[in-house]
């Protein structure tokens, strides 16, 4: 390689991918195959049987003295006590990276519970940590989807954003009568497409570049939900074909996601890009996100005829407002109070924080949950969000009941008679009669 090269590859960021459970192995180990040159590629799980089929990645196996190497079978509390016993060789596979990927499957044991711990070492070790997380089909049951929640949301505490993608969508575009290993097929790749989306976004070389600082400034410490979309097109109109396809994308939502957004990072990739078809793009998405911050890159490394188009959706992160009114959830069919609400496609509200979970989306709720998640640890949470947990329950305090003040009913202590000792000579001794208990004889109250 010559010295340009060697300084160019130098340039680039450290870019590692770490697959945790079994979800999460599959996708690393697919992303290992077709991702950029110069990705680390890592697959962790507490089940040996999943890391046995790992070719293109490291393996590790979580949790040797615990569950030896047979899983968890969904207890995520058993995978952080596993991954614990690990943290020192986890904090070496992160160090010097400068941008990890936390890729997993929620609502099963080991992506819920290792992702947030495995997120936290990351950031200590200085990297910008994006979560890419998938949450089950609503057929699944209700204790994993709720289980999926809890782990999205200490995830997102966490990490500075989380691409998610929930399983339920692909009903939602292909309809129910798909095959299961289709829909399954279709989930995995808009995984895969937005890890690689981004990757080539920072690796390739072009005209115009998207650099690892603008993923900075645009994620670092929002704490929140974001989408990656990738499309692709081609033929004569192939840029206006982008974007419909872009607001088709179930990530889009028909342009939500783009209003809601605060910056947009945006990739064109294919031969000869004119600067027309660079203008049918960004009006596409300035008529959505005209407020946005927007940084547009191009490379021309794409396939002949074809126009890739990746867009980074990143949101602000923010507190949930304090003196707001909150929805009041719906009632539970189970007759316990539920303060999780859900829409069809089981998406969890766009916020930096976990305050706002207890707010009613659209569409129909979910269920009762019997399984509650705990609660995120006092190392993830910053200064500002703990205050203002604070003032929500100093301002709660005056509304919970007052406990009844509990008084103690008289007990019949006085003897009414001496059974068979009756007619029996009573014992004198110094003009007491010791056949009484001594309460009695000195007149002691006991009540």
């Amino acid at each position: 390689m010559s010295t340009s090269d060697e300084q160019t590859a130098g340039a680039n960021p450290t870019i590692c991918l770490i697959g945790l459970g079994e979800t999460g192995v599959k996708l690393v180990e697919t992303l290992a195959m077709i991702a950029p040159e110069g990705l680390k590629a890592h697959s962790l799980d507490t089940d040996n049987r999943s890391l046995s089929r790992c070719h293109q990645s490291r393996t590790f196996l979580l949790g040797q003295a615990i569950p030896c190497g047979l899983g968890t079978g969904g207890d995520s509390a058993l995978a952080r006590a596993a991954v614990e016993s690990d943290s020192n060789e986890l904090a070496e596979i992160v160090r010097g990276t400068d941008l990890v990927f936390v890729v997993a499957g929620m609502g099963g044991g080991t992506g819920t519970g290792v992702a947030p711990f495995l997120a936290n070492l990351a950031k200590e070790a200085g990297a910008l940590v994006v979560g890419v997380a998938a949450t089950p089909f609503d057929c699944e049951g209700i204790q994993r989807c709720n289980q999926a929640t809890g782990g999205l949301r200490d995830l997102k505490q966490v990490a500075d954003a989380v691409f998610h993608f929930p399983n339920q969508d692909v009903i939602l575009m292909e309809g129910d009568d798909i095959a299961l290993h289709q829909a399954l097929e279709i989930a995995n790749r808009h995984l895969c497409e937005a890890v690689l989306g981004v990757s080539r976004m920072l690796l390739e070389p072009g005209m115009l570049n998207v650099s690892f600082a603008d993923l900075q400034a645009s994620v670092r410490g929002r704490h929140s939900l974001g989408s990656v979309v990738h499309v692709e097109a081609s033929g004569e109109n192939r840029a206006d074909d982008a974007g419909r396809m872009l607001l088709a994308h179930p990530a889009a939502r028909g342009g939500e996601t783009l209003k809601q957004a605060s910056s947009l990072l945006v990739h064109l990739s294919g031969a000869d890009v004119t600067m027309a078809e660079m203008n049918v793009v960004t009006e596409a998405i300035s008529n959505y996100s005209s407020s946005a911050k927007l940084v547009v890159g191009v490379s021309g490394q794409g396939r002949e005829e074809a126009l890739q188009l990746t867009v980074v959706i990143a949101h602000a992160g923010k507190l949930a407002g304090l003196d707001q009114e909150s929805t009041p959830p719906k009632p539970d069919p189970t007759g316990q109070a539920s303060d999780l609400g859900y829409s069809d496609s089981f998406t969890v509200p766009d916020t930096g924080s976990y305050l706002d979970l207890g707010k009613e989306t659209n569409g129909k709720n979910r269920s009762g949950f019997a399984y509650t998640p705990p609660a995120p640890t006092a190392d993830a949470l910053t200064q500002e969000c703990r205050e203002d947990l604070i003032r929500v329950a100093a301002k709660e305090e005056s509304n919970r009941t007052k406990r009844r003040k509990i008084v103690q009913e008289l007990l019949p202590l006085e003897i009414v008679s001496k059974g068979r000792f009756e007619k029996s000579e009573p014992t004198i001794h110094k003009g007491e009669d010791l056949d009484q208990p001594t309460y009695i004889r000195r007149g002691a109250v006991l009540n």
